[in-house]
């Protein structure tokens, strides 16, 4: 594991869920700890897909019809998860991708828990 991915993660928690911040549902809790690990331990595609699954539930519940940035983690979490070869990430843009993913997901997700 990653020191500093660990730190990382720490600060877009703090920076999305400060201690005033309303409770999770459970099962995003679980998402978020899930996504905590995989960020942690560099599974770039895994943080997407995960992030993905705790935007889209955030996104649910607000039902915002527009925000560019779930879309962009749409299309990436398909390119991801269809494992397109022509179109799959390289490792590079995938740790940028995971990175982009968790600050949305968790920014979606407690923005959704105040509602």
């Amino acid at each position: 594991m990653s020191a500093a991915r660990a730190e990382f993660f720490a600060r877009m928690l703090a920076a999305n869920a400060p201690p005033q911040a309303a409770d999770l549902p459970a099962s995003w809790q679980q998402a978020v700890d899930e996504l905590r690990v995989s960020y942690i331990a560099g599974a770039g595609a895994a943080c997407v897909v995960l992030a993905f699954a705790l935007a889209e539930a955030a996104q649910r519940r607000t039902g915002d019809a527009e925000n560019p940035e779930f879309d962009l983690l749409r299309e990436r979490r398909n390119r991801v998860a269809h494992l397109d070869a022509s179109e799959y990430p390289d490792p590079a843009m995938l740790e940028d991708w995971a990175d982009a993913a968790l600050r949305t997901a968790l920014r979606l997700a407690y923005a959704a828990a105040w509602r």
